[in-house]
């Protein structure tokens, strides 16, 4: 669920060095505290701590660091990540993952429930209306709602995008929220979801896939939203201007009529090849494979898919993801 990894230096992004899961040192945090997860966004870092606390530091506006303010945190001294308060959750909360788009973040609780923040133009934050969360006192915690994904649904998991944001309910169906320009929120328009009243719950439909097939993870690019299903097979959506969505095209999927992501064909791996897990950047997406290989498509741009080159793979001009090799990582590995 790290999602974009455009880092910022100059808003304190990188607190005192790159955090990573379940490590210790990293960002400066309070003593002899341990990480047990880390997710960027555009400017902004989260982190879960060992006693599922979250901290988030870099750039401040909008929200989406939760503090109620929009100043930096991690950029100076008086505004280090070791003096920055936990994010307030609700009395008794906790998180249990966490992922960050481009200006918003979003937490899965302990009692399987979402809360999101920071930047809301799109309905980004599920909660049926434009404001921004988390940039003023009184925001967070309690006054925070839980997102209303339907009546007695809970979550496994979540995946953010750029601008949109994806859970993984308890009986395997997916719903999409936030800004759907490409389509990316996988109902076959290009409506936003949750920045009005009467669009959350039972309201917000369910991801439709093939017959038969349920998600077991998710995950979402800047414009784009995948899924690995039960067969281990892969389906992607929204923006595909570089072929992100694997289908030898740059067509996007979703956004229309006759688009629909049960209709549309799982990504062709190679001969026999399925997916174990996945994950997506900006505009490429990668997985790795049943023989514990990696492959990635989309948009090759500064070498990002690891063929010693930068052309895309997936686009209907270059390569194929069924040609194209594994990403070499060396004799052996």
């Amino acid at each position: 669920m790290v999602l974009l990894t455009t880092l910022a230096f100059f808003v304190g992004v990188l607190g005192v060095a790159t955090a990573r899961a379940d490590i210790s040192g990293g960002a400066s945090t309070p003593t002899s505290t341990r990480m047990r997860f880390v997710t960027t966004g555009d400017a902004h870092t989260c982190v879960i701590l060992d006693d599922y606390s979250v901290r988030c530091f870099g750039l401040g506006s909008e929200g989406r660091l939760g503090s109620g303010a929009t100043a930096n945190i991690g950029d100076a001294a008086l505004r280090s990540v070791a003096s920055s308060a936990a994010i307030g959750l609700g009395l008794r909360r906790t998180a249990r993952a966490i992922a960050a788009g481009s200006a918003h973040t979003c937490a899965l609780l302990d009692d399987e429930t979402v809360k999101c923040w920071g930047y809301n133009a799109d309905g980004q934050l599920g909660l049926g209306g434009m404001d921004s969360r988390g940039d003023a006192a009184g925001e967070m915690g309690d006054s925070l709602a839980a997102i209303d994904l339907g009546v007695g649904r809970t979550v496994q998991q979540i995946a953010v995008g750029g601008f949109h944001s994806c859970a993984l309910l308890d009986n395997n169906a997916v719903k999409c929220w936030g800004r759907n320009a490409a389509g990316q929120l996988g109902y076959g328009d290009t409506s936003n979801r949750g920045d009005a009243a009467n669009e959350m719950g039972s309201n917000l439909p369910a991801v439709q896939f093939p017959t038969g097939r349920t998600a077991r993870n998710i995950v979402a690019g800047a414009n784009h939203t995948c899924a690995l299903l039960d067969d281990a097979s892969v389906i992607c959506w929204g923006a595909n201007e570089y072929g992100q969505l694997g289908q030898d095209s740059t067509s996007s999927i979703g956004d229309g009529v006759g688009e629909s992501v049960a209709s549309t064909p799982s990504i062709n791996l190679g001969t026999g090849r399925t997916a174990l897990a996945l994950a997506a950047g900006d505009s490429h997406t990668c997985a790795i494979l049943d023989n514990y290989t990696v492959k990635c498509w989309g948009a090759g741009g500064n070498g990002r898919l690891g063929t010693n080159d930068t052309a895309d793979i997936g686009d209907g001009i270059g390569s194929t993801i069924a040609s194209s090799s594994a990403v070499d990582l060396g004799t052996g590995r």
